[in-house]
């Protein structure tokens, strides 16, 4: 096996190529270092190389066949990745399991351009994303020294990616936008650095499938109100209503900018009023 300096060396010369590989050979001792140092806490290993070698050779050439990009999915998924001391907050374990969420949208796009995984396995993936979420307790975002942690924006970009498969179905959906909304109602100061966007990305991947009823895309707006309501206590209704805040504003102009007429834009204007102390009262 590679030691971490070795592994650098070799892709800090293989990305002066572009991540070209003369020998297919040299898979069989990179692909194991670099699935080891997935979580580096050397951002340029982590961010630069790694993460963009796992691009170049999964969508790019592409390098990897079929049945290598099929093995990837038990690895990253397993306890050594994606489960990596799920639970710690404020440690080092959050790159290993950010950057593991970060190569399944890969896998998933390359998936959607040539099937390789089944309807099964695409919906056990949503089921891990999920739990993941649910789960994660590390939300920093930008980690002064070790780089890019961002938790949640990594899995939303996996939720994105997922809701474009067609094998996932109307209640699979739903379930997504349950964590969805689970993940912005957090009562911590959490989200700085553009995780509302890219959970709104996966929102309005979503919505285009054209599958969740208004019935039941309308209570769901609703509930992000509820949500804030419920927490009387300072500092962290101030928190959460921040975190909705920006997470629903952002859905709102995203609809407008996709041109997507939908009656999403009147629930949330309400929710958001309903969450704003500066809002006039109604009648007043």
């Amino acid at each position: 096996m590679l030691t971490e300096t070795e592994l650098k060396e070799k892709l800090q010369a293989l990305a002066q190529e572009d991540f070209h590989l003369a020998r297919r050979e040299e898979l069989a001792e990179l692909i194991p270092a670099m699935l080891k140092y997935i979580g580096s806490t050397d951002s340029e290993l982590r961010d630069d190389l790694i993460y963009t070698a796992f691009d170049a050779w999964i969508l790019g050439e592409p390098v990897l066949d079929s049945d290598q990009v099929r093995g990837l999915l038990p690895v990253i998924l397993d306890e050594e990745h994606l489960r990596f001391k799920l639970g710690e907050q404020d440690t080092d374990s959050v790159f290993t399991r950010t950057f593991s969420v970060l190569v399944l949208p890969l896998l998933l796009i390359r998936h959607r351009s040539q099937p390789i995984f089944s309807s099964a396995e695409i919906q056990a993936i949503l089921r891990q994303v999920c739990d993941y979420l649910t789960q994660e307790k590390d939300r920093r975002g930008y980690v002064p020294g070790k780089g890019w942690a961002h938790a949640a924006a990594h899995a939303a970009d996996a939720l994105d990616d997922l809701a474009e498969c067609a094998e996932l179905t109307q209640a699979d959906l739903l379930e997504m936008l349950g964590v969805i909304r689970r993940t912005v109602c957090v009562h911590s100061p959490c989200y700085t650095c553009g995780e509302e966007e890219r959970l709104a990305s996966a929102v309005i991947t979503v919505l285009k499938r054209k599958l969740v009823l208004d019935a039941e895309l309308i209570p769901w707006i609703e509930g992000f109100g509820d949500a804030v309501l419920a927490v009387p206590a300072l500092p962290e209704r101030i928190w959460i209503r921040g975190n909705v805040k920006n997470f629903l504003q952002s859905l709102y102009f995203r609809l407008g900018w996709e041109g997507l007429p939908h009656p999403l834009e009147t629930p949330i204007q309400q929710t958001l009023r309903r969450i704003s102390p500066f809002a006039p009262k109604e009648g007043g």
